[in-house]
Order: structure tokens, then sequence, then C-alpha cells
């Protein structure tokens, strides 16, 4: 749980490497969440979902705040809202973005009195097919992604699903 409103993409990932060619993917992944919360790689796991509040991904439209989280092995996030410029990043790199008002709010509930950065939520479990998320036992709708996303995450990104289309074609 990062119980914040308008992350921006600085937050996510710093604009002191979002113009290096020489980044590797391990140091994308070490740079995730270093400006909003420096402890964030010793809590965060490989395959950890996010919870964030509203217009997570605001700010520039810089890419690498969305690959960075999926290099570091975020499976997803969720949040109340989201830039449509972050969104639109996301999946192009195969990257879940998720929106679920009700979860955040029962989220903000529960650990309104937690002054951490970043917040240990316990098990979280999504159900793509009846487009819930279930936390200690309670389920909440989230709107489910259209085909045209699901195909490109899938893919792995809009370069795969390009690749795969053009070979096809040839």
């Amino acid at each position: 749980w990062l119980p914040v409103d308008n992350l921006n993409t600085d937050g996510i990932y710093s604009g002191a490497m979002t113009y290096r060619d020489d980044v590797s993917r391990e140091d994308m992944a070490a740079a995730a969440m270093e400006n909003y919360d420096p402890t964030f790689t010793t809590i965060a796991k490989p395959g950890d979902i996010i919870v964030s509040g509203l217009n997570f991904g605001t700010g520039s439209s810089r890419e690498q705040a969305a690959t960075c989280l999926k290099v570091r092995g975020i499976a997803c996030v969720i949040a109340e809202s989201f830039s449509q410029t972050y969104v639109r990043n996301a999946i192009n790199n195969g990257f879940i973005c998720l929106v679920c008002p009700s979860l955040v709010a029962a989220v903000r509930t529960q650990f309104a009195r937690e002054s951490a950065s970043t917040v240990v939520l316990g098990e979280l479990s999504l159900n793509f097919e009846l487009a819930t998320a279930t936390l200690g036992g309670e389920s909440y709708a989230f709107m489910p992604l259209g085909q045209v996303p699901q195909e490109i995450i899938v893919a792995g990104g809009a370069e795969n699903v390009v690749a795969e289309r053009l070979a096809a074609s040839s």
C-alpha cells in the first residue's frame, strides 16, 4: 500500500536516470520508487502488487516509470485512478494497471493510522475472469481490461504484437 495520491513519475522513477542509455535492467529495478520511498526495494518482492490512491503516475510521459516496476517484478498496480499517459505506457510495455476504487477506499480506512510510505497489506489475490481483487476475505470489483490491452499485455508489450503480426504477414 502506497498511501499517497498524485504519485508522479519522478517518485516512481528518478528523472536523473531517464535520459541515460547505460541503465541496466537491474539498475532500473533498483531505482523503482527510490524518490518516493528509499525503503521500497527492501520491502517489495517479485510478484507483489502495488495498491495506491488517486492519479497514480501523473507527471511526465516517460515510460520508464512503468517499466521500472515491471523489471522490479511488480505484478501490477491497482489504484483509485491513473494518469492516462501512465496507463498507455504501462500497457504498451506489457504491464498491468487496474482501477479499483472500492479496494483503495477499504485499504485507506484499514491503514489510516499507518505513517509509513510503503505498508505491507497481506495477501491480495486477483481473479481476472471475475474482475475481482480479494483482500482479507473481502472481494472488490475492478474495471476489467479490454480485449486489446489484454492482447498487448499477454504478448509482453506493443513491440511484440507488431513483431508477431509482421512475422505472420511475411
